[in-house]
C-alpha cells in the first residue's frame, strides 16, 4: 500500500515540549554543597555530551522534540517520499504510555541498549550501520544508538508512547521550537511530524548553562553550524496503536576557542576548555538520513518488534537479567580486596541509574572512586577558607599527602541542616607528582540508596534539599589509606569502573 504524502500549508503551532511539569531540582546524589556543586559541574558538561545538538541537551533533561518541517539537508536519501510503499505493521502498545519518554528501569534500558542495533539495522538505509552509544541517558528509554557513514556519525534516540485522543490535544500537549516552521504531513494510517534543526556554536554554549561566558568562542566562528538535528514523530489514527519518535543529531564542526581567556573566565577552571571531548557523534557533511528516509522506514516490516522494544512495559529478556547479575557480582568480587572485612560492594539501582554502593555493619553508602592525574585532582579541591559545610584535613602520610573532606549537609543559603556528615571524600596525593592520584567519595545519606528520605524546604526555592538520614561510613580515613598504599585500591577501580560501564 502506497503512503501518499499531504503537506498541511498552515504551520502547526507547537511540538516541542517537556516529559516533566516540574523544574529539576539539583542533584543529590551526594548532599549540598561542595561536592554536589561538582556533581552539578559534571551535569553540565554531560548536557554538551548528547550529540552536540540544543534538542539532543534537551532531550537529556527529560523534553523531547515532536515538531514538523522541512527535509534536512546533508546527504540522506533526497528520494520523493510518495515512492515508499508496504503497509507498516505494528504492535499493540503494553497498555496506555505517556506521549514522550519516561523513565524506565535500569534493566530495560540496558535490554533496549543489547537488542536495538539488531533491530534498527534492517530499517536503515544501505551504507548506514548501527551501534550502541556510549552516552549514558539514565534511566531514560530515549534508546541511544550510533550511526555510520561515510562521512561520519550520527546519535540517534528513540521513544514510543501513546497519543491524545484529540488531535487538538496532541498540538496543545507540545510546543513548536522558537523560530521554527512547523508543518504535518498525512501518511497512510496517522500523520507524520517532522523539525530540522540547526544549532551554531554560540547556541551550544548556551545551551550548557550559565557556566561558560559566550566570548570563550572565538568571534568569527560564533555563527557557525556546530549541530544538526531532525525529529520525526508518527502519530497513528488509531490511538491504541503506538505514536514513534525518532530523533538524529550530530555535531558539524568543532568549537573553536578565542585566543585569549576571557575576564569572565570561571575562575580556576581549564583555559582553554575541551568541550569538543563531549562529542558523542560528529559529520561535517551534516545527517546521514533524511525525512524521507524516516518515513521509509514506518512502511517496513520490523518496525513493530522495534516498537514493542522500546515499550517501557514490556519484559526484559532473560539474558539481560542474567547477564546483569553476573556483573554486580563480578564488580562486589572485584572490589572486595580493596575494602574493609566487613564491607561489600554492590550495583544499586534504586535512583533509576547504575551506582556503586558499599554495605557494611552501619548502613549502606554509594560510592565513587577513580584515580586521575594529581593536576586535575588539586583543581578540584578548593584552597582555604572552606565552604562552611566543609571540615577539611590535610595531613603527611608514608608515600604521600592525604586530604580528607568531611561535608556536613547545607541549603542554598549556606544554613547549616545538621551536623551530622552527609559525604566523605578521602584523596591520596603520592610524593611522587608523575604517579596518579586516588579518590573515594562516600554519600552518607541513606535517602539516596532507597530508604525513605527527611526533605525540608529550601528558602526561596520550589524544591526540598536532603536532610538525612544518614549513615556512618563504611570505610575509614584510615582503611582508606591502607587500601591506596596496598595497591589493591587502584587494582579495584580500574575493573570495576569498567565493568559498570557495560551497565550504563
Amino acid at each position: 500500500m502506497s503512503i501518499e504524502m499531504n503537506e498541511d500549508d498552515g504551520a502547526v503551532r507547537g511540538l516541542l515540549g517537556t516529559a516533566f511539569a516540574e523544574a529539576e531540582p539539583p542533584l543529590r546524589d551526594l548532599a549540598s554543597g561542595s561536592i554536589a556543586r561538582g556533581d552539578a559541574q559534571r551535569r553540565r558538561n554531560r548536557m554538551f555530551a548528547v550529540g552536540g545538538a540544543t534538542l539532543s541537551a534537551v532531550a537529556v533533561m527529560g523534553t523531547f522534540a515532536l515538531v514538523s518541517g522541512a527535509t534536512p539537508g546533508g546527504h540522506g536519501n533526497q528520494g520523493p517520499v510518495n515512492q515508499v510503499s508496504s503497509a507498516a505493521s505494528s504492535a499493540d502498545p503494553s497498555g496506555k504510555l505517556p506521549f514522550g519518554p519516561v523513565l524506565s528501569s535500569v534493566q530495560k534500558v540496558l535490554d533496549v541498549r543489547r537488542q536495538l542495533p539488531g533491530l534498527l539495522q534492517p530499517l536503515l538505509p544501505e551504507g548506514i550501520t548501527v551501534g550502541s552509544s556510549t552516552t549514558n541517558f539514565g534511566s531514560a528509554p530515549l534508546s541511544p544508538a550510533v550511526l555510520t557513514g561515510a562521512t561520519g556519525t550520527n546519535q540517534v534516540t528513540m521513544w514510543v508512547g501513546t497519543a491524545p485522543t484529540n488531535q487538538a490535544d496532541v498540538i496543545k500537549v507540545v510546543a513548536c521550537p522558537a523560530r521554527a516552521d512547523c508543518q504535518t504531513k498525512a501518511v497512510d494510517g496517522g500523520t507524520v511530524y517532522i523539525h530540522q534543526g540547526s544549532s551554531t556554536a554560540a547556541d551550544l554554549v548556551r545551551a550548557g548553562g550559565d557556566y561558560y561566558p559566550a566570548d570563550i568562542l572565538k568571534a568569527s566562528t560564533a555563527k557557525t553550524v556546530a549541530a544538526r538535528d531532525l525529529s520525526v514523530t508518527f502519530v497513528p489514527d488509531d490511538r491504541t496503536k503506538y505514536a514513534f519518535n525518532i530523533q538524529v543529531t550530530t555535531t558539524t564542526a568543532k568549537l573553536q576557542y578565542a585566543d585569549h581567556e576571557p575576564s569572565d573566565y570561571p575562575t580556576g577552571a581549564q583555559w582553554p576548555p575541551d568541550l569538543n571531548r563531549y562529542d558523542t557523534s560528529y559529520d561535517p557533511s551534516g545527517l546521514l538520513v533524511s525525512a524521507d528516509d524516516v518515513v521509509a522506514m514506518l512502511a517496513k516490516p520490523g518496525l513493530n518488534k522495534l516498537e514493542y522494544l522500546l515499550d517501557p512495559h514490556t519484559a526484559v529478556s532473560k539474558d539481560t537479567l542474567a547477564t546483569f547479575t553476573q556483573t554486580e557480582s563480578q564488580i562486589s568480587a572485584a572490589a572486595a580486596p580493596a575494602l574493609p572485612a566487613g564491607v561489600k560492594a554492590g550495583v544499586d539501582t534504586s535512583m533509576m541509574q547504575t551506582r556503586l554502593v558499599v554495605t557494611g555493619p552501619t548502613g549502606k553508602n554509594t560510592l565513587t572512586w577513580e584515580t586521575g592525574s594529581q593536576e586535575t585532582f588539586q583543581r578540584s579541591i578548593s584552597s582555604p577558607p572552606y565552604p562552611p559545610d566543609i571540615d577539611a584535613t590535610t595531613k603527611t602520610v608514608p608515600g604521600g599527602k592525604l586530604v580528607v573532606w568531611r561535608e556536613k549537609p547545607m541549603d542554598s543559603k549556606g544554613t547549616i541542616l545538621s551536623t551530622e556528615a552527609s559525604a566523605y571524600q578521602y584523596w591520596f596525593f603520592p610524593a611522587d607528582a608523575n604517579k596518579p592520584a586516588v579518590t573515594m567519595t562516600l554519600g552518607l545519606d541513606a535517602s539516596q540508596t532507597g530508604t525513605p528520605g527527611r526533605d525540608i524546604p529550601d528558602p526561596g526555592q520550589t524544591y526540598s534539599v536532603a536532610d538525612g538520614p544518614y549513615v556512618a561510613a563504611q570505610v575509614s580515613e584510615d582503611q582508606f589509606l591502607a587500601a591506596v598504599q596496598s595497591g589493591e585500591l587502584s587494582t579495584a577501580i580500574a575493573t570495576t569502573t569498567s565493568l559498570l560501564a557495560t551497565l550504563q
